[in-house]
């Protein structure tokens, strides 16, 4: 069965979302939702995934620099536990370390002379991309 990939960089409002059938990733865009209304974004990406037949998810998680786990990765791994818990079929879903991924989707935006306005509203997208494109490197 081929793949399909969502890539996705969680936020406290925001999801950004990418998606690849495991060569090149895809910016999808981005969800927004209430702050820290995780059910409601859980919610969205289990309509997401029914309607596009993912088979993978692929998810950031924001180690501290020091490779500790500090409260956005806890605030990851409770989504991840929210979001199986809503699935009606189980799908793998992997963790990539995100760390440097936001500041590398600035520096790329920056470089790209993106206006201020653009790379707020694309940044999320592109990390969830550069997320998904580390995945699929390391496979």
């Amino acid at each position: 069965m081929a793949k399909y990939y969502l890539g996705i960089d969680l936020g406290t409002k925001t999801l950004g979302l990418a998606t690849s059938h495991g060569i090149i990733a895809t910016s999808y865009g981005v969800y927004q939702f209430p702050e820290n209304d995780f059910s409601n974004a859980a919610q969205y990406l289990i309509t997401l995934i029914g309607n596009k037949n993912f088979t993978d998810i692929v998810i950031g998680y924001p180690k501290n620099m020091n490779n500790t786990i500090g409260p956005r990765a806890v605030m990851v791994d409770d989504f991840i536990t929210l979001l199986k818990s809503m699935l009606l079929t189980p799908i793998p879903i992997h963790l990539i370390d995100e760390r440097l991924t936001t500041r590398q989707a600035h520096q790329i935006m920056l470089e790209a002379n993106l206006s201020r306005q653009k790379r707020k509203t694309k940044k999320d997208s592109l990390a969830a991309q550069l997320i998904l494109e580390t995945y699929l490197q390391q496979q």
